[in-house]
């Protein structure tokens, strides 16, 4: 997939190890650097190898238990107003939180 990030922070998180393991924990960097790298090669949400994917409306979690959390969006309009996303064929996804971090 192709991935943008809602901010300079969540950037750092995602390619910076030094930044994740201060804001997240060294646990949850560490998973967070494969689940990113398995976001990269997917090529939809429905292809993640491991973890939970939980949907609510255009928001789509990614769950590792209480260690992880990926929010993610699709990154771009829907096709109508008010029409849902079909997430098989979303392939662009803004992170907009992980771990409560925004």
């Amino acid at each position: 997939m192709i991935i943008s990030y809602n901010s300079g922070t969540l950037q750092e998180i995602c390619f910076i190890s030094a930044t994740a393991e201060n804001r997240l924990g060294d646990a949850a960097a560490k998973s967070l650097q494969a689940r990113h790298a398995d976001l990269l090669a997917a090529k939809n949400v429905f292809d993640l190898p491991v973890g939970k994917i939980f949907f609510d409306g255009a928001q789509c979690t990614l769950a590792l238990g209480d260690l992880l959390s990926i929010n993610m969006v699709p990154n771009y309009p829907a096709a109508g107003e008010g029409a849902d996303y079909d997430w098989a064929t979303v392939g662009r996804v803004k992170i907009m939180g992980i771990n409560g971090v925004e």
